[in-house]
């Protein structure tokens, strides 16, 4: 389902929100570790899904608050996509509407921001390890 014909009020798959929700409670439980690649945050699970979220270029090296994802997929093993959800910032201002009152993207905007939060740089590390001495 495009984001288009969700603005338009079509619904989501809800076991595909399901699946974005679980993600950002396990995120926050510490559970998923992500990892920042060059344009992408990405979080390996087991039995071989991967997740991985298209972050814009511009603000991926600083992964601040006004940082913005452009694609989340997850997908299986083999390689088969399972969920693919655009960034449909966009499109919504585009239609009058807000990204917001998407639930799959309002959904997925709280996980990129759960995997965000994770994101430790060298000198988060550094200070993590003096803490312990």
């Amino acid at each position: 389902m495009s984001a288009l014909s969700n603005l338009l009020g079509q619904q989501d798959d809800p076991r595909k929100i399901e699946l974005v929700r679980g993600l950002i409670e396990k995120t926050k439980q510490g559970k998923v570790t992500w990892v920042k690649q060059a344009n992408a945050l990405t979080a390996t699970l087991p039995n071989g899904y991967q997740v991985n979220f298209v972050v814009s270029p511009l603000t991926l090296p600083f992964l601040q608050q006004n940082s913005s994802w452009q694609l989340l997929t997850v997908r299986d093993r083999s390689g088969s996509e399972l969920l693919r959800v655009s960034n449909t910032s966009t499109l919504a201002i585009l239609a009058g509407g807000e990204a917001s009152g998407v639930p799959l993207t309002a959904a997925a905007n709280e996980l990129f921001k759960a995997a965000s939060d994770t994101i430790r740089d060298d000198l988060d590390r550094a200070i993590d390890t003096i803490k312990k001495l």
